[in-house]
Parts: C-alpha cells; sequence; structure tokens
C-alpha cells in the first residue's frame, strides 16, 4: 500500500493513510466463517401476555432485526423453523403448533410466517419446549432452540424441568433465550432455560438493532474455520482491508480530504479485487457515525455509508450484490464522549469484513 502511493502523493500523505490503516488493524476481520449451527428453531411467546403493551409488535421488530442479520453472519447456510407457545383458551395446555418446518433459510417465507397478531390467552412454555425438542431431534447436525417471549407459564408446568430433561436426552443442544418484557417469572425462567440448555439468556431490549444480532450470531452460531480469503494470485493476505472513512454529515465514499479520498479508494480497490477473484467470498460492511445527532439519525446515517460502499463495489468492480451485506451500528461505540477533532473522522467510517 505504501510502495503503491510511495511515487505518486506527498510524504505527508502517505503517512496520513498509514496512520488511518493502523488505527483499524486490530478490528476488521478477513478469517472465514462456518457455520457451528446448521439448524435453527424459534419457539416464540404468542400468549395473551404479548398482546399486552404492544409486545408482541417488539417481537416481530426483533424478528426482522433478526432477519437482517441472518444473510451476513454465515452465508445464510441455516435451516430454520419457527413454532409458537401460545394456545388459544381451551384447547388445552399440551396443544402446541409449528407454523414453519425447519428448512434451508428462506427470510421471506421466515417472515411471512408469523401472524400479524395474536389472540391467544394461554401461555404454555413447557409444552412449546418439548414440542421443540421433539421437532429438532431428527435435524442432522447440531440444533439450537432459540426461545423469545415473556417466558411466563401460565399450565402451572415446571419449564426448568423439562430444559433440564432436554439437554440430559439431547446432549449436542442448546437452547438460548431472549426475554420480551420484564416480567419476574419470565426472567427467573428463561435464565433457568438458558442455564439447563447450555445457552445464553439475553434481553430483548439489549438487542435493538441487526448490529447487536449480527453480534450475538458471531459468537454462537458460527466459528473461524480456514485460512483468511487470498487475494487475486494466491497470496495469503497479510493485513486487514480498510475502512472507508466519510466526512462530516456525508455518505459519500470520496472525500475532500485528499489523504482520506485515496485511502478510500485504495480500500475500495481491494476488496473489489479481493472479491472478484474469490467469488464464494463475501463482504460485510459495518457502517457507523461519530454520534452526533439522535441515535436514530446516526443508525440510518450509518447505514447508508454502507449502502454507499456496496453501490460503489457494484458499480465500480461489478460485484454481485448476493455477495455483499450490511450491518448499521449507528454511533461508534469508540467515539461516544468528547473525542478529539481530529479523532472524529474515525467514527465516521465503514469497517470491511470479508468471510467465505
Amino acid at each position: 500500500m505504501g510502495s503503491f502511493f510511495r511515487g505518486r502523493l506527498h510524504p505527508s500523505v502517505v503517512v496520513c493513510l498509514t496512520l488511518i490503516l493502523s488505527f483499524f488493524s486490530t478490528s476488521t476481520l478477513n478469517a472465514d466463517d462456518c457455520r457451528r449451527v446448521p439448524n435453527i428453531l424459534v419457539l416464540f411467546d404468542a400468549s395473551g401476555f404479548m398482546k399486552e403493551k404492544d409486545r408482541y409488535q417488539l417481537l416481530l421488530k426483533q424478528m426482522g432485526f433478526f432477519e437482517k442479520a441472518m444473510p451476513v453472519t454465515a452465508d445464510g447456510f441455516f435451516n430454520v423453523g419457527l413454532r409458537h407457545y401460545g394456545l388459544k383458551v381451551g384447547m388445552g395446555c399440551e396443544n402446541t403448533e409449528s407454523i414453519l418446518a425447519v428448512q434451508p433459510w428462506d427470510p421471506e417465507k421466515f417472515l411471512n410466517a408469523f401472524p400479524k397478531t395474536v389472540s391467544y390467552g394461554v401461555s404454555a412454555l413447557s409444552a412449546g419446549l418439548r414440542a421443540a425438542a421433539d421437532e429438532v431431534a431428527s435435524a442432522t447436525g447440531k440444533s439450537i432452540i432459540l426461545v423469545i417471549g415473556g417466558g411466563l407459564e401460565s399450565c402451572k408446568g415446571d419449564p426448568v424441568t423439562i430444559a433440564e430433561q432436554i439437554s440430559r436426552n439431547n446432549p449436542d443442544l442448546e437452547i438460548h433465550t431472549f426475554q420480551i418484557g420484564n416480567a419476574q417469572d419470565g426472567s427467573f425462567y428463561l435464565r433457568a432455560i438458558a442455564e439447563k440448555g447450555k445457552g445464553t439468556y439475553n434481553s430483548a431490549d439489549a438487542s435493538n438493532n441487526p448490529a447487536a444480532w449480527y453480534a450475538w450470531m458471531k459468537r454462537n452460531l458460527v466459528t473461524p474455520c480456514g485460512p483468511a480469503v487470498r487475494p487475486p494470485g494466491g497470496s495469503q493476505a497479510s493485513a486487514p482491508i480498510g475502512p472507508v472513512t466519510f466526512d462530516y454529515n456525508s455518505f459519500s465514499v470520496r472525500s475532500t480530504d485528499p489523504a482520506a479520498d485515496a485511502a478510500n479508494l485504495a480500500a475500495l480497490q481491494a476488496v473489489g479485487q479481493a472479491l472478484r477473484g474469490n467469488p464464494a467470498a463475501r463482504v460485510v460492511l459495518h457502517g457507523f457515525s461519530d454520534g452526533r445527532g439522535k441515535p436514530e439519525y446516526n443508525l440510518k446515517l450509518s447505514r447508508k455509508r454502507a449502502e454507499a460502499v456496496a453501490q460503489f463495489l457494484v458499480t465500480s468492480y461489478g460485484i454481485p450484490t448476493s455477495q455483499i451485506g450490511i450491518v448499521a451500528h449507528g454511533a461508534s461505540q469508540a467515539m461516544l464522549g468528547t473525542p478529539a477533532p481530529a479523532q472524529e473522522r474515525f467514527g465516521r467510517r465503514v469497517e470491511i469484513e470479508i468471510t467465505r
């Protein structure tokens, strides 16, 4: 990189470029990802509890975040199913229903399978857990059950004991939980279920954007597998690519700062060539903002910046959109507080992560 520009740019510009790239050398990954868990069964709460205080709408919003994070986590090669544990009044506590069998990931089918509203009364988490375990028992490979909801039990069952039995009978199965609302009983049950199921307990309030789901998926669904993606020519990639930084309140990949503009073009060229030389590779573009303004504005701006990088790769290098994923993070955590003026630009960035 330095040798490429040394004969073309002023020495001070080269120094600035080097500093920008080295600043991010530890934060951008070029590792391949493999699926650690091929099968995911989402078990969601459709009981009367979820009708109150728009909790069901919050669940649908969370599933929208889930859908946006899934394809860029490990190329979307999961099998995903849906089952609920909300029961209609009068149907009995053992009645439960699968609304989407575990099958290859199809985001449109996944989102359309959710009822638009719920009219169910009884929360039978125990029955839902039993049915979910039975459903994934025949699946090939490791499976997880992802429980999302209030976590209440209205049928006098003991979901913790059920989770313990499931874990004992299916030692390779994991049960992870996400609580919607803050009911004390729900928190107790969902924490204990995750512990018995060798999974994680999470608050849905903390997963309020696709980036949060993406981070959770990276920790729990995929694992690095194999060498970094090789650039054209077959030599091993020795350093991360990027980032692309932005002028204040801008989502153009071109900058009025000559040094930043040159660094951006070099990063875009590197990722464009890497993807052209590796059709099986994918790039995840992580958008950030510097934190000025309202959180909603920062999230929207960070997405626009990632989309601008994606559009540049499509139009300038012919990269198919199927090779590109986007995760909007909003304000960069490193920039929260009162950063020095020289550091603010680093908050306005798109980090580049290449996976295969």
